[in-house]
């Protein structure tokens, strides 16, 4: 957790700020972080110390696990810094892409779910489940990005972390943004600790064993102690046994009082010390009574026990009430069980719904998480109303830069593509014609481009063209004189009647088609660098115009024999 919290802070981590947390503090790195790693730090000791000692959890003589009674402790501590690291991940969650925050907060709720688990489900790994759930979701996720900078040959974006920089924000919006992020953290901790105390409270937390040795026997219950226990022979109902005569039959009473106000006595067994030579009536008992080793032994019924014939929960003791039990015995005339020794053993479950202290403290956690929960939704509307009216004054501003900006910035653009001379012909005319020759488009390393390209049958489009063809070739020519590089062109010219238009449904383009484009480029493909190849055609157009060679024949595919010229 305080890795993550630092990632979320800082580019570069530096754990130097942990041992300087009053310079990190002030230069902007929230208290949240300290808390996370301070619980993160105590978790770690409680954690190595409950190794050597029963403060979480034990095992019993049979090496079953069981839960202490600060077991909901430890819960806590591996929750807060869960729950105050998903708040800062949300207040910094517009430094995350969609699918980043997606992921991570998954990966969280994964987290704290398996933490509400455990606390219902025991004895099984909920948390581990859920962990191992989430770093397989982040282990796909992350695969699927890096499939997406692969294919589209773009870096995806993923955390930002931010550098600490002073914002343009007034000082009084900087405490109230400090405020509710230190609100939002409370509310959010206090929520966390307020669940597992309800839950904790509903399932009850599960006390180790206990042992009471009772040298002398009570004859009624002692409020004072936690659990009392008496046993003695009914003074009404005993007996002479008719088959041995040497005992006596006798009923035998025991109580088990419960004085503990929050805890419920889920399982007990009883032993006191008998002679030799007795016997225990068989029935129906509220209890398993066995007789071994000179000691009478009694057992709570359990779930599918023959002696349970009033139901499992009958036998559990809730606080503040007892349960009886008893059986017929026989045994010599002279056993006083007021003078034995009784050892008692009883496992209890922790209810603290039943006690007041418990529930007035988590009257007052209640009541603070209200307050907090309310101060966050106020402060969080009025940074809200805040930044909306930051907003608008921004929009304010930037529209009326736009619109003294969009004039320069237009021109601007018209003199990166054109000469100072022509961008200011087409700002004083923008109805008037510039060009006579049109750009069609680039193939590989050739070039296309047409002139006359009007429903007028006679233009004067092929003249053009030769004219700027020859312009081609001076440059090329100039370009050649300064450049230790040289450079050739071919240069192929056609006349004739073609198709026009544009094409496309969403990204539209101006094309041309037809046999004088075809055959355009064929002279092009056969023609002479750094000489104008044509055909008849554009000749029989432009003979008055330019001194052409002698006809030469060429073979153009898809044409055959063609008389062609160069100039």
């Amino acid at each position: 957790m305080p890795i993550f919290s630092l990632e979320l802070l800082n580019e570069s981590i530096n754990f130097s700020i942990i041992l300087h947390p009053k310079e990190a503090i002030k230069k902007g790195i929230p208290v949240q972080l300290f808390i996370v790693i301070f619980l993160c730090l105590l978790g770690i000791v409680l954690t190595i110390i409950s190794q050597f000692t029963n403060l979480f959890y034990y095992f019993d003589e049979k090496n079953i696990y069981h839960r202490s009674a600060l077991y909901p402790l430890s819960v806590v501590l591996g929750l807060l810094p869960g729950l105050i690291t998903l708040t800062m991940f949300l207040q910094n969650r517009k430094k995350f892409t969609k699918n980043v925050f997606v992921t991570l907060l998954i990966y969280f709720i994964l987290s704290l779910i398996g933490v509400i688990l455990i606390l219902f489900f025991y004895g099984f790994p909920w948390i581990n489940i859920s962990l191992g759930a989430g770093a397989l979701h982040l282990f796909y996720s992350s695969i699927k990005l890096m499939e997406l900078e692969f294919y589209s040959g773009e870096r995806a974006s993923t955390i930002l972390s931010p550098n600490y920089k002073a914002e343009h924000t007034s000082i009084e919006t900087r405490k109230r943004v400090k405020r509710s992020h230190f609100w939002q953290g409370l509310s959010v901790s206090l929520g966390g600790i307020i669940a597992v105390l309800v839950i904790v409270s509903i399932t009850g937390i599960s006390l180790p064993e206990k042992t009471l040795i009772i040298d002398e026997p009570y004859t009624e219950n002692d409020s004072s102690k936690a659990v009392c226990v008496t046993f003695a022979r009914n003074a009404e109902k005993h007996w002479v046994d008719e088959a041995d005569p040497d005992r006596t039959g006798a009923q035998y009473d025991g109580m088990i009082f419960n004085n503990m106000r929050s805890s419920i006595i889920t399982d007990w067994n009883f032993s006191i010390a008998v002679p030799e030579g007795c016997s225990i009536d068989p029935g129906p008992w509220n209890g398993t009574f066995t007789l071994l080793d000179g000691k009478l032994n009694v057992i709570k019924p359990h779930e599918g026990d023959q002696e349970n014939i009033h139901g499992v929960d009958f036998y559990k003791i809730t606080p503040l009430k007892s349960l009886g039990f008893g059986c017929i015995m026989y045994a010599p005339h002279n056993y006083e069980p007021l003078a034995q020794e009784i050892v008692f053993n009883y496992s209890s479950v922790l209810k603290p719904f039943t006690n007041v202290l418990f529930k007035i403290f988590l009257s007052l956690l209640a009541i603070i998480f209200i307050v907090a929960t309310t101060i966050t939704l106020f402060e969080g509307k009025l940074i809200h109303v805040e930044e909306e009216n930051k907003k608008l004054e921004s929009t304010v501003k930037e529209r009326t830069k736009e619109l003294e900006t969009e004039k320069n910035r237009s021109e601007r653009l018209l003199l990166n593509i054109l000469p100072k001379k022509i961008a200011t012909e087409l700002t004083a005319h923008p109805d008037s014609t510039i060009a006579g020759i049109e750009k069609i488009k680039t193939i590989g390393d050739s070039y296309m481009a047409a002139a006359g390209l009007s429903p007028e049958g006679d233009n004067e489009g092929a003249g053009q063209m030769i004219r700027f063809a020859q312009g081609l070739l001076e440059d090329v020519r100039a370009f050649n004189e300064a450049s230790p590089v040289k450079l050739e062109i071919r240069l192929g010219i056609n006349s004739g009647s073609l198709v026009a238009g544009v094409i496309g449904k969403t990204k539209f383009i101006y094309d041309i088609w037809g046999d004088t484009v075809n055959v355009a480029s064929r002279m092009e493909s056969t023609g002479v660098p750094m000489k104008i190849h044509v055909t008849e055609n554009t000749k029989a157009q432009t003979s008055d115009l330019f001194q052409y060679s002698e006809n030469t024949e060429i073979d153009v595919k898809g044409k055959g024999m063609m008389k062609t010229y160069f100039l």
